[in-house]
């Protein structure tokens, strides 16, 4: 089925008809009609963006919900070395 939307700038998508192969959006310039992309083995590649439109291609899912656990446990752990700094002023406290 061809791709009927514009590409999105730092999206992925797989190429349906290039076996499954990914690649991300680097750039999209509307005034020459031209998308710079990246597959994901880190060659590079412009498409013009008549052919982009007749291409069969799937937008993958974004990782950033991922990122954003990542975060949340990143400030659990802030948490944690707060209370070691709190532990660190009793303990002081008990020597005085």
């Amino acid at each position: 089925m061809p791709m009927h939307e514009e590409p999105v700038v730092g999206a992925f998508y797989e190429d349906l008809e290039e076996d499954g192969r990914t690649f991300e959006v680097l750039a999209f310039d509307e005034n020459d009609g031209t998308i710079e992309i990246q597959y994901s083995d880190g060659t590079t590649d412009e498409i013009d963006l008549d052919d982009w439109y007749g291409m069969d291609l799937e937008q993958l899912e974004s990782d950033e919900d991922d990122e954003d656990d990542a975060d949340d446990s990143d400030a659990s752990d802030d948490d944690t070395d707060l209370d070691d700094d709190d532990e660190l002023d009793e303990d002081e406290e008990e020597e005085e």
